[in-house]
C-alpha cells in the first residue's frame, strides 16, 4: 500500500463505497490490518465505519476491538473522537455496540445527508492524544475516572413518547422565554439534540448502556424502577397528560442539557469556574424543579422535585467517589468532543448562561434539620457559584418551602 498517497486520510471501512464528500478524497478500506497499519503510522485523519449490513458491523466492530481493546497495546494508535459510523436506519443495538468505544458519533442510514456536516466537524476538532487502551464496559451507576474512555458516545433513538414530550417541553419554555434565558437556552439545545436523531449523546451520562435492557436515558423500563425510589414523592399528573415513566427520563434528559449550560458559561462566557462539582449540582437540582413547575404548574408545584437527586448529592459516602469536591464543571471532561463544542455554539451569545439556585441561603439553613446533609454545613461557603447571573423567573412560593 502506498502510505504516501493517503497522508493523513480520510477512510471509509466497509460499505459499497461513499461518493466524494465535499471535495475531501475518500479512501475505501475492507481490510483491517490496512486501517490498523496506517493508523499506527499517524496517517489517518478520520474513518468512517460503513456498518448497515450484518457483515459490514462484523466488520467494523473488529476492528474497534483491534483499535480499543488489545491488552498487549498500551495505548490506542488512533483518537476514537475521529471515527464516525453509519447503521442501518432503527439499528440502535449496532449504533450502542459501536458508541460503546467513545467514537465521534454514529448516523442512520436516512441521514447520510449529514455526513459531511459531521465529517467536518471531526476534521475540524482539536486533536487528541490517544488514550490509554481499556476494555469497552457496561455502563455502571458509578462515577468514571477521567482517563478511561465513556462508556456510550453515540446516545440513543427516541421512543416517539419521548420525542412528543421533548417537543412539548420547547414549545412551553419558548412561550416562557422572555422570563429567563435559561428556558429559551434549553429549548435550542433540545431542539438541536432531537434534529441530530439517534445520535443524542448519552456519554454524558454515566448511566448510559448498552443494549435496550440496560440503564440509558429513554430506558422506560429502568425509570419505572426510579418510579418507586427517587420519584416516589411526585404524584402522576392530575388528568394523565405524560405518563410517569416519559416524565422521568425527560427529567434525565433535562438535567444532562442542565449540565450543558453550565459548560456553556466557560466555553461561550469565558466563566472559569472556581466552585466544586457539588455546588452545580445542587443549583442545577433547582433550575430543574423551575422548569418542570413552568410546563406544568397544576402538576409539579411542590420542593419534591427538588428533592429528586437527594439520594447523591446529600449523601456524604459519595462525595469522594463522585468527586463532588472537584473544582470546575461536571462535564469539563467532554468539552473538547467535537459534538459538545458543535452544540453549544447553537446557543446565542451571552455574558451568562445559567447562574446559582436562588434559594441556596435557605436550602443550606435546611441541612441543620437533616442529619443526613449535617456534613456539608462546614464547607457551606463553597456551595456558591460566582456567576453573575439576571435572569432568575418567577418562582412559586411552594418550590421553596412545603405548602
Amino acid at each position: 500500500m502506498r502510505y504516501d498517497l493517503i497522508v493523513r486520510a480520510v477512510i471509509v471501512f466497509g460499505g459499497p463505497g461513499l461518493a466524494t464528500v465535499e471535495g475531501l478524497r475518500l479512501h475505501h478500506r475492507r481490510q483491517r490490518s490496512t486501517v490498523e497499519e496506517a493508523a499506527a503510522r499517524n496517517l489517518v485523519a478520520a474513518v468512517v465505519i460503513d456498518a448497515r449490513t450484518a457483515d459490514d458491523f462484523a466488520r467494523g466492530a473488529d476492528l474497534l476491538r483491534a483499535l480499543f481493546d488489545n491488552p498487549r497495546r498500551p495505548r490506542a494508535p488512533l483518537d476514537p473522537g475521529r471515527i464516525l459510523g453509519i447503521v442501518a436506519t432503527g439499528d440502535v443495538d449496532a449504533a450502542f455496540a459501536l458508541g460503546g468505544y467513545g467514537i465521534a458519533g454514529v448516523l442512520q442510514a436516512h441521514e447520510l445527508e449529514e455526513l459531511p456536516t459531521r465529517l467536518q466537524r471531526v476534521l475540524e476538532s482539536e486533536p487528541r492524544p490517544a488514550p490509554l487502551v481499556t476494555p469497552r464496559r457496561t455502563a455502571l451507576l458509578t462515577g468514571r475516572p477521567p482517563d478511561e474512555l465513556p462508556t456510550v458516545t453515540i446516545g440513543y433513538a427516541h421512543a416517539p413518547e419521548m420525542q412528543a414530550a421533548l417537543a412539548y417541553y420547547c414549545e412551553q419554555l419558548r412561550q416562557h422565554a422572555d422570563e429567563s434565558t435559561v428556558f429559551a437556552d434549553i429549548a435550542t439545545l433540545v431542539d438541536a439534540m432531537l434534529a441530530e436523531g439517534l445520535t443524542c449523546q448519552t456519554n454524558l451520562a454515566t448511566k448510559a448502556g448498552t443494549t435496550h435492557t440496560g440503564q440509558f436515558i429513554g430506558s422506560f423500563e429502568y425509570y419505572r424502577e426510579l418510579r418507586g425510589t427517587r420519584y416516589a414523592k411526585i404524584p402522576d399528573h392530575p388528568a394523565g397528560a405524560m405518563p410517569m415513566d416519559v416524565f422521568v427520563a425527560v427529567d434525565e434528559v433535562l438535567h444532562e442539557v442542565l449540565h450543558l449550560l453550565f459548560v456553556a458559561n466557560r466555553l461561550r462566557a469565558s466563566l472559569q469556574p472556581t466552585h466544586p462539582l457539588l455546588a452545580e449540582e445542587l443549583s442545577l437540582s433547582w433550575w430543574q424543579g423551575v422548569v418542570h413547575n413552568r410546563v406544568f404548574p397544576e402538576w409539579i408545584r411542590d420542593r419534591a422535585i427538588l428533592e429528586i437527586n437527594d439520594d447523591f448529592t446529600l449523601c456524604e459516602d459519595k462525595q469522594e467517589t463522585w468527586k463532588f469536591w472537584t473544582q470546575g464543571h461536571v462535564f469539563d471532561q467532554y468539552a473538547h468532543y467535537p459534538w459538545i463544542r458543535w452544540l453549544v455554539a447553537q446557543l446565542p451569545e451571552r455574558a451568562c448562561y445559567i447562574g446559582q439556585r436562588e434559594d441556596l441561603e435557605s436550602l443550606v439553613a435546611s441541612f441543620r434539620d437533616r442529619p443526613e446533609a449535617a456534613f456539608l454545613l462546614p464547607r457551606a461557603h463553597e456551595l456558591a457559584l460566582d456567576t453573575p447571573f439576571d435572569s432568575y423567573p418567577r418562582v412559586p412560593e411552594a418550590l421553596y418551602k412545603d405548602p
